[in-house]
């Protein structure tokens, strides 16, 4: 039985730290000892006195990958391990500070990271060794920016912009969950399971490939920081992949991948049937896909397209509030929504909430768990979005408008320095009906409009080509069969289609998204599927391959 110990400690003296609840650890003795010597001996000439240090540690335990394709099983590597250590500090004082402020955004020598290293020993030496290595550089880093920062706050910002204090010290928090091996499991068992779900894909001659990929793997990670925050807790899991490529009829390359996380192994073979039955059944719609064309109208969005969609257009406009001090102009990252709290941000149909205590949704992991955040601040639900109105926005200890308290959201996204971000966003509808009442009420917006047939989508693009790679066309005369299209694309999609939100289904299902590779920070978003009132989608530009097609032997 796992234990966890969740407690508030009362800490804002530079350098308070709980030692005595410390989990006894090597990853805990190397940071502490090492954060001592740092604190007390470190010094740079002529900088000033570092007044912080945060250590972040991350541990992956990955047992063998199975990977099978159409059937036959390809040989992994051992079992292997990797950890990856994470250091900043933090000089002057609170009211003038190192951090905040990013020197030249083109330049990765000044971008806003903390300094790192990947495949650390794992032995107390090893991580001393590392962690005195990357608190000098972290040190010589801030020492520069500072001078930076103050430069560029006498020449560029006047006293009304000038924030009246930097960084804003929060009671400490710490969280320990008992850290345990994986729990074990049968290797043949798997590899059977993986071969024959793989094996599926013999039976469609179009399939270029149909690859499937199960790794179990753990993830723990190890965090303290000087003013006596902590936490440390594991996530056991296994991921499962499936890549596929095809060339349909008409000659257009196409490719899918999707992922899975389950919880336990009990849960991996009937995840892997019931998927895999899924995939092959899409990939055969997609096979015989009709090229889309033009349309302006009504459009259903899967649960699938709707993480997407509010991954796209809501999340990253109530991301990094505390905007940086940047030398080439506004900070590129900064939430576009920061100035509209109080204000219609997205339609009543739904609320938003973030959920950073939920470690599991229906049996699936969530990437956004964080029960103390990377300052050392005990995290808090938030009720994002209420009647369609922005009501909260996630804050870290760096100052927000008039707010001084932090709300336990600073999380480290990709290689940057923690920032204000989102944990697991929960999309909640007022009015939850079945998936079948959406498509009716798409159709009947779509006889308003005097459409022909409307459109669901299971997907939306996250990035810029703006593709879609699956959405059905359905037709509002009665009996028409529905038709598969590829090759859509959205025409500039933008935050004003979030108003556009009429209803939501009662489907949720839960969309993981990494914010950095190897999933060391990540998001999910549990949505049920949304009803847009108007979307404007055009046919891409991508041209087949001329034929004649080489076969598959």
């Amino acid at each position: 039985m796992k234990k966890i110990l969740l407690c508030l400690l009362l800490l804002c003296a530079v350098g308070a730290q709980a030692a005595e609840k410390l989990p006894d650890n090597m990853y805990f003795k190397a940071m502490q000892k090492e954060m001592a010597r740092s604190l007390q001996k470190l010094k740079i000439p002529g900088a000033p006195k570092i007044f912080y240090v945060a250590y972040k540690l991350v541990n992956f335990t990955n047992a063998p990958k199975v990977l099978a394709s159409l059937g036959e099983l390809y040989p992994q590597d051992q079992a292997d391990s990797l950890l990856i250590a994470y250091a900043w500090v933090d000089m002057g004082t609170p009211q003038h500070d190192s951090l905040g402020y990013r020197h030249n955004e083109y330049n990765n020598r000044y971008n806003y990271r903390p300094q790192y290293e990947r495949g650390v020993a794992k032995s107390y030496e090893g991580l001393r060794q590392t962690l005195w290595d990357l608190t000098d550089q972290a040190a010589v880093f801030a020492s520069e920016t500072y001078q930076q920062k103050e430069s560029y706050k006498r020449t560029k910002t006047s006293d009304k912009q000038a924030p009246k204090v930097d960084f804003i010290p929060q009671p400490q928090a710490s969280y320990v969950q008992e850290i345990s091996p994986m729990p074990p499991y049968n290797v043949q068992d798997l590899q059977n399971w993986v071969k024959a779900a793989s094996a599926q894909g013999k039976a469609f001659a179009f399939l270029e490939e149909f690859r499937i990929i199960v790794t179990p793997l753990q993830k723990e990670t190890y965090y303290l920081n000087s003013l006596g925050g902590f936490y440390q807790y594991a996530q056991p899991m296994f991921t499962i992949r499936w890549i596929a490529k095809l060339r349909n009829k008409d000659g257009y390359k196409q490719s899918y991948d999707r992922e899975i996380w389950v919880q336990d192994f009990a849960s991996v073979e009937q995840t892997l049937q019931t998927h895999t039955r899924q995939l092959l059944t899409d990939l055969q719609n997609m096979y015989t896909a009709v090229k889309g064309d033009t349309y302006l109208g009504p459009v259903l969005l899967s649960p699938q397209a709707a993480g997407n969609f509010l991954q796209a257009l809501f999340v990253p406009n109530v991301q990094n509030t505390s905007v940086l001090l940047t030398q080439n102009g506004p900070d590129s990252e900064g939430g576009a929504f920061v100035q509209k709290q109080g204000m219609r941000v997205i339609s009543n149909a739904v609320d938003l909430y973030d959920k950073p205590l939920w470690q599991t949704y229906q049996g699936q992991p969530l990437g956004g768990f964080t029960p103390v955040d990377d300052e050392g601040v005990q995290t808090t639900e938030l009720t994002l979005t209420q009647n369609g109105l922005l009501t909260d926005l996630p804050r870290s200890s760096r100052p927000f408008k008039n707010s001084t308290r932090s709300n336990g959201h600073a999380r480290m996204p990709g290689l940057s320095l923690p920032r204000e971000q989102l944990t697991n966003l929960w999309v909640e509808a007022k009015h939850p009906q079945t998936a079948q009442a959406l498509k009716e009420q798409l159709l009947a917006k779509c006889r308003e409009w005097g459409l022909e047939y409307g459109y669901i989508l299971y997907d939306f693009p996250t990035d810029r080509n703006g593709r879609v790679q699956r959405a059905l066309r359905v037709y509002t005369q009665p009996g028409k069969p529905d038709q598969w299209v590829y090759g859509l694309e959205v025409n500039n999609p933008n935050v004003r289609s979030l108003r556009d939100i009429v209803a939501a289904a009662d489907n949720p299902a839960v969309i993981h998204f990494d914010t950095q590779s190897d999933l060391i920070e990540s998001q999910s978003i549990i949505a049920p599927s949304l009803l847009l009132e108007e979307l404007e989608l055009t046919p891409s530009r991508t041209t087949p391959d001329k034929p004649p097609f080489v076969k598959k032997p």
